[in-house]
């Protein structure tokens, strides 16, 4: 039986520093990961069809990336993005109007208390690799469940702490290959994520239950059955 290392939570905003600026954080995320943000978006529209100009909600965008990507093939969609962060903030708004898609809303908050939000206003949620910094899941799946509609969907994607060997083996070797302060944040993240086991049990007891939670070798999903 594998053994699986206890969570160690991550932290909450990511911000700029002495070490790097979020400007230099959103280059170095788009030149290593474009083609996973790519990835993210095909896979998202190849689960389901957004209505023309739907309402989506992308929770803890970051530089903005996962986001621009979907709009860069659905540019009538209309994305708003929560975020903890004001540098990423920051960061994501110029990134979003440099790429033509200046009606993107960034605003500040975190998922666990969407206040700013009416019930049932948004037709889709998503969420790439932020899930591990969430302080309460339970509290942000009952939050999200109220400001999506009810034929809504939902895609959350995140790393599994509990990859496979082929998995670790591929953040071991990519490592390698960036910042040295980009791969220690990267192992990180795997170390504070969730295990899909988990998943499932933070659903039940948030009282979710039409939302499956799918997985590979590095990563789970969460989405709307």
């Amino acid at each position: 039986m594998k053994r699986i290392e206890h969570r160690i939570p991550e932290g909450g905003a990511i911000e700029d520093s002495s070490e790097m600026t979020m400007e230099q954080y959103s280059f170095i995320m788009e030149k290593q990961l474009g083609k996973e943000y790519k990835r993210f978006a095909e896979g998202l529209l190849k689960m389901c069809t957004p209505h023309p100009g739907a309402a989506v909600l992308e929770i803890g965008p970051g530089p903005g990336w996962a986001g621009i990507n979907l709009l860069r093939r659905r540019n009538d969609l209309n994305l708003t993005g929560i975020e903890a962060s004001s540098d990423m903030i920051r960061v994501a708004s110029a990134n979003a109007s440099k790429e033509g898609f200046a009606k993107t809303k960034y605003i500040i908050g975190i998922v666990e208390n969407m206040n700013q939000f009416i019930d049932s206003q948004f037709d889709l949620v998503i969420s790439r690799d932020s899930l591990h910094h969430w302080t309460d899941p339970r509290r942000a799946f009952k939050e999200i469940s109220r400001v999506l509609k009810p034929e809504g969907n939902l895609y959350i994607h995140d790393s599994r702490r509990d990859m496979a060997l082929p998995g670790r083996i591929i953040v071991s070797v990519f490592s390698r290959f960036i910042p040295k302060n980009m791969a220690f944040h990267w192992k990180a993240s795997i170390a504070a994520s969730y295990t899909p086991v988990e998943i499932r049990r933070l659903l039940s007891e948030a009282g979710v239950n039409n939302w499956k939670v799918d997985s590979d070798i590095m990563d789970l999903k969460i989405s709307k059955q």
